[in-house]
């Protein structure tokens, strides 16, 4: 197909074009925008500080809970986009809240980011193992944390698309 250099793309012809920065950037806000999320952490400090992270990001639409349980009760009943789960809590580990959504096949492809101050590649490799979509040592990027985020959201959205 030519197209004419003095005239700009339609609409039609838009789905050819390559993404660019600017548009990719403004793509990711969105998305981060309408995307609600759940932080779990057993430190209330810590569920603020990732809280205040996110809304930095333009994330508007934050939950929080502060323990395992609290998690498991608020996805099985609430939408949610994606969870960012810490490992070491008390009552339920992280570890044991992604071992439940694995036993449950409405939580099973759930998209979770592991946010933990741990920093033993064995924990990192059990998290993906049990189901967690990425994991993010403390204290984390801001840059890493929207790269990581879009990501998830973006790839569990293409899921979604694929059950229709």
């Amino acid at each position: 197909m030519t197209t004419d250099p003095f005239n700009a793309p339609n609409a039609s012809d838009s789905d050819d074009l390559p993404l660019t920065a600017a548009s990719q950037s403004e793509r990711a806000a969105q998305m981060l925008a309408q995307a609600r999320l759940l932080v779990v952490d057993d430190s209330k400090m810590m569920r603020m500080a990732i809280s205040r992270s996110l809304a930095q990001l333009g994330v508007t639409q934050i939950e929080q809970a502060a323990n395992g349980i609290q998690a498991l009760e608020r996805l099985k009943s609430e939408a949610f986009d994606l969870m960012l789960l810490d490992m070491e809590m008390p009552e339920m580990t992280g570890l044991q809240v992604l071992a439940h959504m694995q036993d449950d096949p409405h939580l099973r492809s759930f998209p979770v980011i592991v946010i933990s101050g741990g920093q033993d590649i064995d924990d990192v490799v059990r998290c993906i193992e049990m189901g967690a979509q990425d994991y993010l040592p403390k204290p984390f990027s801001q840059v890493l944390l929207k790269a990581r985020l879009t990501s998830s959201i973006e790839k569990q959205r293409l899921r979604d698309l694929e059950r229709l």
